[in-house]
């Protein structure tokens, strides 16, 4: 056990854990540096019974890191223990280990059980802190959370190597080296790869698209392009979600999807606007500050639109189909709304990049 853990509560699952054990091993980290240093904000939408809504790009701790100038290692998990030999011997030098693991085995989250199969999701990451291998408890920070929760080993195992169709965790950890002394992390450095990244991920297309993205022979949508056509995508919600009984919670969960599940909310786009804040104020990057209106612009757009998917959660069930047809068009209209404003910001953030030189 990793002794005098304090642990702080962040917005998205990989950014706060990232955060938590940087900030144990000395480095002076928030958890908008993470997000934004690694250029997180992005959008990737997949359709199918229960749709989903990706607000980040999938190699957010990469470019972080590198960002950063700080080493990492990623772990090499095998068959037989998923790498647990080399966690446990991290744990023994005092290293927190990230690891990715699916969601509905963290039973804390669940009321002690395990989650329901719709809940399944292997993207998700928690920092692992300490074991009691006597009690057969795994020690975790986990996203809003405070103070350490407890999983089963047994349970941690299950969450390590589901076979979940939605993004499988694969057994996947990793871990980064304390500092050198003196050490400390340009901002100024994040903000020149932050701009860079975030270009790139607006400009990005389905082809780009990773991970287990269509391969149930959904529809997936990507970057701006994606969210120009995403407002007819919701528009016609039923011929990708078909099964009617389900709609109430397949809307909550795109809600969902946008504020609640690891995004910081508004689809991270609140995290980013802090980081863009901490960076102007920091005086090394005043152009940064025209892009705060945009991306708030940007931010109500998205709580408009999850809120309107929450008022039609619980009065969508009875309605007739023509009814439905209308609660979808509502939906469309708010997503041209929001295609306009991330537009505009892209715009803006396009424009910075390129006087910068990092166009591409």
């Amino acid at each position: 056990m990793l002794p005098g853990v304090t642990v702080v509560q962040g917005g998205h699952c990989e950014s706060s854990a990232i955060m938590n054990a940087l900030r144990y091993e000395g480095y002076d980290v928030e958890e908008c540096m993470v997000t934004g240093g690694g250029g997180a904000l992005a959008f990737f939408f997949q359709e199918g019974t229960f749709p989903f809504l990706g607000g980040r790009n999938d190699d957010m701790k990469e470019r972080f890191f590198a960002a950063a100038k700080i080493e990492w290692h990623r772990g090499n998990p095998d068959e037989k223990d998923l790498g647990w030999a080399e966690i446990e011997g991290l744990l023994r030098r005092g290293v927190p280990v990230m690891i990715r693991n699916d969601m509905r085995y963290m039973t804390y989250r669940y009321r002690g059980k395990r989650g329901p199969g719709y809940a399944s999701f292997g993207g998700h990451y928690v920092a692992l802190f300490g074991v009691d291998y006597d009690k057969g408890l795994a020690y975790v920070s986990d996203t809003e959370y405070p103070g350490l929760q407890t999983v089963t080993l047994d349970n941690l195992k299950r969450a390590r190597s589901s076979k979940t169709k939605s993004f499988p965790p694969r057994g996947e950890f990793y871990w980064a080296e304390k500092p050198a002394t003196g050490f400390r992390i340009d901002m100024d450095a994040l903000a020149r790869e932050s701009v860079k990244t975030v270009v790139g991920n607006y400009r990005a297309t389905a082809k780009d698209a990773t991970e287990s993205a269509g391969k149930n022979g959904d529809r997936v949508l990507v970057g701006l392009e994606g969210m120009e056509r995403y407002p007819a995508a919701l528009a016609g919600l039923e011929s990708w979600s078909d099964k009617a009984f389900l709609l109430p919670a397949v809307l909550e969960y795109m809600a969902g999807n946008i504020e609640n599940h690891g995004t910081g909310g508004a689809s991270f786009r609140t995290l980013y606007r802090s980081f863009l804040a901490r960076a102007t104020s920091e005086g090394r990057h005043p152009e940064l500050a025209k892009l705060i209106p945009l991306i708030d612009r940007s931010i109500a757009s998205w709580h408009e639109l999850s809120g309107e998917f929450r008022v039609a959660a619980t009065a969508i069930k009875g309605m007739k189909a023509t009814q439905r047809v209308a609660v979808y068009a509502r939906f469309a209209a708010i997503a041209e709304e929001l295609y306009k404003n991330e537009k505009a910001f892209y715009t803006s953030l396009e424009s910075i990049a390129k006087a910068e030189g990092n166009n591409g």
